[in-house]
């Protein structure tokens, strides 16, 4: 899901620059300081709020890139996305014991590299881009948690990948950002800026280990680039999907971590992954599946302690993999490795910098059909590297330039590899 520099010698589009200066003034949701804006403390308001139980939050966080290398031409885009979210706490502000309530609303904006150069990746060099250009909501749920923390439960209009296989989203490629089963199943497994009408229950019998159980709604309308971003009506339903995930999130010397194992299961019929050759084009109803399935494994852990500005100060960790459903996904494993580095300097504690290597492997039973179907080589599976460094300047504003690379676009080893040159801002409000 164009911006600000003459990459190579070559100038940006106007458009692009003008992204790339808003840059300067915009957010990343995902990495963004919510507790202070580039707005202040609104005369000691955000904090009277706050200490009310109330957190409000606005942004703007924009991904610009251009492709160096790879594709059919050299191009620019931006994607962006202008995000308003409230949060309270309900036991602070009138009393209600353990009970809190979120609502979020989002705006996306803007073009997809690969789209406009014909890079073909399976993942997004711009994680913030797709599920169309229309007002989406996001969150609207109410919460109870038990008076010892043992028990939670959340119930509304949830976002699957806020609860289940959470993972940082700092780098600006997708293959690094949010929960992975989105990518196997985007058709009923709905990440932020998509939500759906369900239910999250957790149990946690010691406070470092949780499980934590979910039932949601699946239904298509939600993601209807035509109306579906504010349907609330729960008409069209298809199916449910059912997360399961158990986590343990220790302390080692006062470094902590998260691990976490689990898996999901839709109930929604899906088209198999392979369908009859002498169908296509016939008008012929799918072949479908009842159901589909997948599960996910990952490891999160702070490695040194740094300068201790932050809990996240010093060199963080991630590995994560995915595995989809072989039947019916064109995607069948997500593999991740990630390294973060935060206050590389002393003068320099909120500033970042980053790593990460990622590959993507194409179910097989997909490939070979698709290798029937259209001829050519068969895919195999796409490789991104990329490294960044995260500037910040003031509080509330994020300034995140990168490089990536891809190789063997699509999963195809016959493309050119591609590199991609980008960056990524946010500002808090």
């Amino acid at each position: 899901m164009g911006t600000v520099l003459s990459f190579a010698g070559s100038p940006l589009s106007c458009s692009a620059l003008l992204a790339a200066c808003v840059a300067i003034s915009q957010p990343l949701p995902a990495l963004a300081d919510t507790t202070a804006g580039i707005t202040g403390d609104w005369g000691g308001r955000r904090s009277a709020w706050a200490d009310k139980g109330v957190d409000l939050d606005l942004g703007y966080t924009v991904e610009a890139a251009r492709n160096l290398s790879g594709g059919t031409r050299r191009s620019d885009a931006h994607a962006g996305q202008l995000s308003a979210a409230g949060r309270f706490d309900l036991d602070r502000a009138w009393g209600w014991e353990g009970m809190r309530a979120q609502v979020s609303l989002s705006l996306r904006d803007g073009d997809n590299l690969a789209d406009r150069t014909g890079l073909g990746t399976l993942m997004q060099n711009q994680e913030v881009y797709g599920r169309g250009h229309i007002v989406r909501l996001g969150n609207l749920w109410l919460g109870r948690r038990s008076h010892d923390g043992r028990f939670d439960v959340k119930l509304g209009r949830l976002a699957v990948g806020d609860d289940f296989n959470g993972l940082d989203c700092v780098a600006m490629n997708l293959a690094f950002c949010g929960s992975q089963p989105a990518v196997f199943a985007g058709d009923y497994w709905f990440n932020s800026p998509l939500s759906q009408w369900g239910g999250v229950f957790e149990y946690r019998p010691v406070p470092v280990v949780y499980l934590r159980a979910g039932a949601y709604q699946v239904n298509p309308r939600y993601a209807d680039t035509r109306g579906g971003g504010l349907r609330l009506a729960p008409s069209g339903t298809v199916g449910t999907l059912t997360p399961l995930e158990l986590g343990w999130e220790p302390s080692f010397a006062g470094l902590h971590g998260h691990y976490a194992l689990g898996g999901w299961y839709s109930s929604a019929p899906r088209a198999d992954a392979v369908q009859p050759l002498q169908d296509i084009g016939t008008g012929m109803t799918a072949l479908m599946r009842t159901g589909a399935y997948g599960g996910w494994a990952s490891a999160q852990q702070q490695l040194t302690a740094g300068s201790g500005d932050s809990v996240r100060s010093g060199l963080r960790g991630q590995l994560a993999m995915a595995m989809g459903d072989r039947r019916t996904g064109s995607v069948q494993q997500m593999l991740n490795l990630q390294l973060i580095y935060t206050g590389p300097t002393v003068a320099r504690p909120q500033d970042r910098v980053g790593i990460g290597v990622a590959t993507t492997r194409l179910n097989p039973r997909a490939a070979r059909f698709a290798q029937a179907r259209d001829g050519g080589q068969r895919a195999q599976a796409e490789h991104v590297a990329e490294v960044f460094y995260g500037w910040k300047p003031v509080p509330g504003l994020d300034v995140q330039p990168g490089v990536q690379y891809v190789r063997h676009p699509g999963g195809f080893p016959a493309h050119g590899d591609a590199v991609v040159m980008g960056v990524k801002a946010d500002v808090r409000f």
